[in-house]
């Protein structure tokens, strides 16, 4: 179970929450009422008591469960959806009392696997920033994979910039605003991919209706074009799954390493993963990947969190780093993005 006053303090002050008034209003009445705290104490420790929690919540939801707070929620009234603060709270009281069994189920069993197919572009941006560097083709490994679906990013269409990349004809079209006085690297440019695997506790498989239901939960309410371009990123993904390695990534990692290619460089990439490891166990995550660069050269690139110091000398929007690691190197700075890639400032 999770530590009561941080889970409590999670649910007090909801920073993650920018673009869901929902989520954020029902936040607040999960941090004052006791009942809904322990439920969402549930989780196990180092995943996202606020993700973990309205997942369960809008997974029921979603199955057609039958509640007087289903009216809240646009994913399910759409436009008729009632404004939050007009009951939500005591709305959510009153629907965990009756689904208390089902949701402490979810909670405890569940693992916040969010696949925002957005953040794919992160992964390209990096890739066409290493390409000229990287010799020959280059082994994938993304950490914290989910379903993935950030595998299949050579399949999708990118609009930044005024320009377009990519697969103009995917049915997955992402958009991003690019800001800043430093131009972004053509996106056509990549490194030859020899392999990709995805790693992740529980891999998420494309193919079952139920696990594709719980990544849709995990979409907040008022997220629509997210949530349509995730059904996108399935069905193509559904057609050819990315091969995926069940297994916590401090235990399974060296041995990826090992069994790739001597020699040959490979890339890992990971997006808002660290920040669900324990945090007594990041020092070993890090360790981990860092030894899949014992048996060739490894760019490692990631995307998990705000930086301590801004690298900016007048940041005007906060977000997290998209940061690179090359072989025999410190860890520096790429650009600025938002949590969901939705926006993009390259640093010199």
């Amino acid at each position: 179970m999770m530590d009561r006053e941080k889970v409590r303090a999670a649910f007090g002050n909801p920073r993650e929450f920018t673009t869901s008034p929902l989520y954020r209003r029902l936040s607040r009445t999960v941090a004052a009422t006791d009942q809904l705290l322990s439920l969402a104490c549930l989780g196990r420790p180092g995943q996202y008591p606020t993700f973990l929690f309205f997942g369960a919540v809008h997974r029921l939801l979603l199955a057609g469960a039958d509640h007087p707070l289903a009216k809240f929620f646009p994913s399910i009234a759409g436009d008729a959806a009632h404004p939050p603060d007009s009951g939500a709270g005591r709305a959510l009281v009153s629907f965990c009392a009756q689904f208390e069994a089902e949701l402490a189920e979810t909670i405890s069993t569940r693992l916040v696997q969010t696949n925002h197919v957005q953040r794919s572009f992160g992964l390209r941006l990096g890739l066409s920033v290493i390409a000229g560097e990287v010799p020959g083709a280059t082994h994938l490994i993304e950490v914290g994979a989910s379903a993935g679906l950030n595998l299949r990013f050579d399949r999708y269409g990118y609009h930044v910039g005024g320009r377009r990349y990519g697969d103009l004809s995917s049915p997955v079209q992402l958009e991003a605003e690019s800001y800043g006085r430093v131009r972004l690297p053509g996106l056509d440019a990549l490194p030859e991919i020899a392999s990709v695997l995805g790693v992740d506790l529980h891999p998420v498989d494309v193919t079952d209706p139920a696990e594709r239901a719980w990544l849709e939960a995990l979409i907040w309410p008022e997220n629509h074009r997210q949530r349509a371009l995730l059904g996108a990123a399935l069905e193509l993904a559904a057609a050819d799954p990315p091969p995926m390695l069940a297994g916590d990534a401090i235990d399974v990692l060296p041995g990826v390493g090992i069994a790739l290619p001597a020699g040959e460089s490979r890339v890992v990439f990971h997006c808002a993963t660290r920040m669900h490891v324990p945090e007594d166990r990041r020092e070993a995550f890090d360790a981990a990947i860092a030894r899949l660069g014992e048996t060739g050269p490894l760019w490692w690139l990631s995307v998990e969190g705000a930086p301590g110091v801004d690298p900016r000398p007048r940041p005007r929007r906060p977000g997290p780093i998209l940061q690179l690691r090359r072989p025999g190197a410190a860890t520096e700075p790429v650009a600025v993005v938002d949590g969901h890639l939705e926006w993009i400032e390259m640093l010199a």
